[in-house]
């Protein structure tokens, strides 16, 4: 199974979802819909997408990394 990075927010009643990955959004009703959206997007995406244009997006959103920050 494949993982992805979701970016999840509030837009008025609406909960969007973003795929960090591939630069997909989705959004649904509540979390949970926004949630199976964006997988079902993104599925849907590296399904039918050629492997040269799923490595095109990946190349373009860069690499994502998380850092820890110390204070003094």
């Amino acid at each position: 199974m494949d993982t992805i990075t979701v970016r999840l927010t509030k837009n008025g009643n609406w909960f969007v979802s973003h795929c960090l990955d591939y630069d997909i959004a989705s959004q649904g009703e509540t979390r949970q819909e926004a949630i199976e959206n964006i997988k079902e997007a993104v599925s849907l995406f590296l399904e039918y997408a050629s492997p040269d244009e799923i490595e095109r997006c990946l190349e373009e959103q860069g690499r994502i990394q998380q850092l820890s920050l110390h204070s003094a």
